[in-house]
């Protein structure tokens, strides 16, 4: 309850310094005012909390169990100041994330250019991998990973859904029979991510319900980059990640077909352990990572 906050500072009190004595001279109040809101807090209670004597005081059972819930606001509270006095300097250190690496390829770069432009004492260390770490016991502050996380120990926040597009370059669609259906995808040279995709099976979603196509090509290549010049260099149809292709759409090096069907999209998300205070280079760093993909919203889809 928010009007016992004092009293439950004084029992911690009392329990930290040993005594009514020593924690009144400590908080600069009455020994009385102590000991009364303490009993206070007994009555508030309905039970003991304290056991007593001429010599010591004793916890009871309930008093122990009820310390550590008031020794917590006192950690809070000096944490709180601690934050808020952070704010006011200048925030260093290093904060180490991993991410997959054609998606650190695209993104972080513009990421942490503009952070370090706002934060240039904080070190970012980045590592690409495809391969997911364990945040738990590798020496990793956070991570961009695709796919649903329902680990209890870690916090996931959502930055979009990706999803695919199905391109090639200009001359190519000139020099080769019309896709309308993914059906025509058979008669197309496709450029398959066998990383992804090993049996070669492209999913669409259609008004008619999904289609699985079996895509046949001369080139299958596991790196989305690749791909994506591969299909700029007239080598085929690739199915490419947005945030892949959109700045080859934008530049008219690759055209969108099938854009009446959707691929299945896969949750990205900034994850990173589960902690009470997070240090603020991290959360700094957490926070604009967040709000650059909002203003992003080009590049993972973010509808439902």
């Amino acid at each position: 309850m928010k009007q016992y906050l004092t009293e439950m500072h004084s029992f911690a009190a009392v329990m930290e310094y040993g005594g009514f004595t020593a924690a009144a001279k400590v908080l600069n109040v009455s020994k009385g005012l102590i000991s009364q809101q303490v009993t206070r807090l007994e009555e508030a209670l309905g039970t003991q909390l304290l056991f007593r004597s001429t010599r010591k005081l004793e916890l009871t059972e309930t008093g122990a169990a009820f310390l550590v819930y008031c020794q917590r606001l006192g950690e809070n509270a000096e944490a709180g100041f601690d934050a808020v006095e952070s704010l006011r300097k200048s925030p260093t250190g290093t904060v180490r994330i991993t991410v997959p690496v054609s998606f650190g390829e695209i993104f972080l770069n513009d990421i942490i250019t503009t952070f370090q432009g706002h934060h240039p004492d904080i070190v970012i260390e980045l590592e690409l991998e495809n391969r997911y770490r364990n945040l738990k016991s590798d020496p990793v502050d956070m991570a961009i990973r695709a796919g649903l996380t329902d680990d209890p120990d870690q916090v996931a926040i959502p930055l979009g859904q990706l999803s695919e597009l199905v391109c090639a370059s200009p001359a190519y669609w000139r020099t080769n029979r019309p896709l309308i259906t993914p059906t025509d995808l058979i008669d197309h040279n496709c450029i398959n991510n066998f990383h992804y995709c090993k049996d070669n099976r492209w999913l669409f979603f259609g008004a008619d319900g999904p289609q699985s196509i079996v895509v046949r090509g001369t080139l299958r290549l596991n790196h989305y980059p690749l791909i994506r010049n591969a299909a700029c260099n007239n080598l085929g149809v690739a199915r490419l990640p947005r945030y892949i292709a959109m700045a080859e759409i934008a530049a008219g090096q690759l055209e969108t077909r099938l854009d009446t069907y959707k691929s299945p999209r896969s949750p990205i998300s900034l994850v990173y352990p589960y902690q009470g205070a997070l240090p603020l280079k991290n959360r700094l760093f957490i926070d604009f990572i967040r709000n650059w993909f909002h203003t992003r919203p080009d590049l993972l889809e973010t509808q439902t």
